[in-house]
């Protein structure tokens, strides 16, 4: 009878598993409702070129982003620096590309583009485009004749050998041809101002500030981690599971329940083990949950797939070092891979048999405590968010039941 009764617990959560669902891209899995729906470009990207282009970083990168530019415009500027902060983190896995999209109404953005060609003649065009955008502050009150004759310097600056060469060029208006013709495709594109963006040749409608876009980013790049399906069952149902959550704040022991979640466990198990939590950060940390699984520290990253919701298991949101896993308020199995750990008792109406609970943490409410406090959807308190903490890995201990 007992070995009746294990294998009809190992037959339904097999059809639980089988009913699930695998969901191409990722959505967003916060405890709060996202603010921003994001819809990230398809998986492979069409081929972009421009008559003008110049790139930073391989040819075969992962991600290719494409920044419309002009030198003279502050917000520009801003996307420029937070592209190349990103091309740091990822050089293998970023290709950046400069389309030239001088604006009417910035006096000196045609000549700054001309100047930009005519350093790529001598093999330094992202030396110059970096040092311009760098000083920018310091030629953007020049007049059109005084920043002419401060070119030749920053030319100096970026190692241009052949001086003669570069300043004919800007006097010749040699480079304004291509300038133009940059202009007209960007038009074409249906453009009407500088900076725009597109990411695996997608239009990026989001925010143009650097957490925003290196978001974005990290997500898109997530894909080359995340699973076809979710995982098929792996651990034994009368088996005891602990998970140790080791932290920069230290370690954090978690129960996990086989029996009351089985398939959240399972699939907590099975992304553990698969490095999933490794080097991730606590990207929500208020003052009643901390929440993390998400690699690229968006809080809109998914493994992949979601899982059937087991939160009507009888498990109550009651008491602190609660853990259970994080989905769309009101979006039925919509968990995937985040999950969250509560600092004290909440609501009733608010989480009970809104989000399943499969752990309750043993040692370390203290350690959890001590997490750096940020809210990236909450501008009001947290308007720049500190760097989170980091997740450095998870360790599962199976204790088998005697025989």
């Amino acid at each position: 009878m007992a070995e009746r009764r294990q294998f009809l617990a190992y037959l339904c959560i097999a059809l639980v598993l089988s009913a699930c669902t695998t969901v191409p891209s990722p959505t967003a899995t916060p405890i709060r409702p996202p603010t921003v729906i994001v819809t990230l470009p398809p998986r492979t990207p069409t081929p972009d070129r421009g008559s003008a282009d110049h790139d930073l970083g391989k040819a075969d990168a992962y991600l290719h982003i494409v920044h419309y530019g002009d030198l003279q415009c502050e917000p520009c500027l801003i996307v420029a620096r937070a592209l190349l902060r990103l091309y740091t983190e990822y050089p293998e896995q970023i290709r950046l590309t400069w389309r030239h999209f001088p604006q009417p109404q910035n006096d000196k953005a045609f000549l700054a583009a001309q100047a930009l060609e005519a350093a790529a003649a001598q093999g330094v065009f992202w030396q110059l485009h970096d040092l311009l955008f760098a000083e920018q502050a310091a030629w953007r009150s020049l007049t059109p004749e005084q920043f002419r004759d401060a070119l030749p310097e920053y030319a100096r600056r970026v190692g241009i050998a052949d001086l003669v060469a570069f300043e004919t060029a800007l006097d010749a208006q040699t480079y304004a041809p291509v300038i133009n013709r940059a202009i007209e495709e960007a038009r074409q594109r249906g453009l009407r101002g500088a900076p725009a963006l597109f990411m695996q040749g997608q239009p990026y409608s989001g925010l143009l500030d650097e957490r925003a876009i290196g978001d974005m980013a990290r997500l898109i790049l997530l894909r080359q981690r995340q699973f076809a399906k979710q995982p098929a069952l792996q651990i034994n149902l009368d088996a005891q599971y602990l998970a140790t959550l080791y932290t920069e704040k230290g370690e954090v022991e978690i129960e996990l329940f086989t029996r009351a979640a089985p398939v959240a466990v399972n699939n907590f198990v099975f992304l553990a083990r698969q490095g999933w939590y490794d080097n991730i950060t606590f990207h929500l940390v208020t003052d009643d949950i901390v929440q993390t699984g998400d690699p690229s520290g968006s809080g809109r990253g998914t493994a992949g797939y979601f899982i059937v919701d087991e939160h009507d298991n009888g498990l109550l949101f009651d008491r602190e070092g609660m853990v259970a896993m994080a989905n769309q308020r009101g979006v039925p199995n919509s968990a995937s891979s985040q999950f969250f750990i509560t600092l004290a008792p909440q609501p009733q109406e608010g989480f009970n048999k809104q989000y399943t609970i499969f752990g309750r943490v043993r040692r370390g409410m203290d350690v959890l405590r001590r997490l750096t406090k940020r809210d990236p959807s909450d501008p009001l308190r947290y308007p720049n968010p500190p760097p989170g903490d980091k997740l450095l890995r998870v360790e599962i201990t199976e204790i088998l039941p005697p025989k």
